[in-house]
């Protein structure tokens, strides 16, 4: 590994670490029960350290769920040329919400209608989730498709993402002993339904 290599990957450890310790405060204590000493403590590094990486401890509890999505873009499976791309956009966004990510993005949904400053936090993170979506759409398709089209394409599918995210949606989690209620459905039912419709228009 070069030194720029190591460097990038001792700032992400840092930056994991951090995050790590905050969310795991968040859920033994809540929000309002630490503080950022607490955080920069439990990871063994200092303030200084803690403000390099995080403007405050809202964003590095939602820290866990960006480091998520930057992983699942570099693990995301490859798939032939030749599929189809709205085929692979359900791939991906299937790759999105698996590891756990939509798990966590539910405990930080609970976390946050007790602390309404975790909100604009959040926000961001379901914002990244279609960001990111766009830039590999585009990376994906490259001049075949126009930029409009990619931004309608991800819009529709990620619109409808969105209701899961923000609970709307009721999901049913892998290993859920119990459906959160009577009409959940698991992941790939909502994608499918999802992809489905926009396959053949509504």
């Amino acid at each position: 590994m070069t030194e720029k290599g190591l460097r990038e990957a001792k700032r992400r450890a840092t930056a994991h670490a951090l995050a790590e310790a905050a969310f795991d405060l968040a859920v033994e204590r809540g929000v309002d029960g630490f503080t950022i000493d607490d955080v920069a403590r439990r990871a063994g590094y200092s303030r200084r350290t803690f403000a390099n990486h995080f403007s405050c401890k809202e964003e590095a509890i939602t820290g866990l769920a960006v480091e998520r999505l930057r992983e699942g873009l570099e693990t995301l499976p490859a798939m032939p040329e030749e599929t189809p791309l709205l085929e692979w956009l359900m791939a991906l966004a299937r790759h999105q919400l698996s590891g756990g990510m939509l798990s966590l993005l539910q405990q930080l949904r609970g976390m946050a209608r007790d602390h309404h400053g975790l909100e604009p936090h959040l926000a961001e993170v379901q914002l990244q989730i279609r960001r990111t979506a766009l830039d590999a759409v585009a990376a994906r398709a490259g001049s075949n498709v126009s930029r409009l089209s990619s931004h309608i394409l991800v819009g529709a599918a990620y619109g409808a993402l969105m209701s899961v995210l923000d609970g709307r949606v009721p999901i049913r989690l892998p290993g859920d002993p119990e459906p959160a209620s009577e009409d959940a459905v698991s992941v790939d039912e909502f994608l499918e339904t999802v992809f489905t419709h926009l396959r053949r228009g509504f």
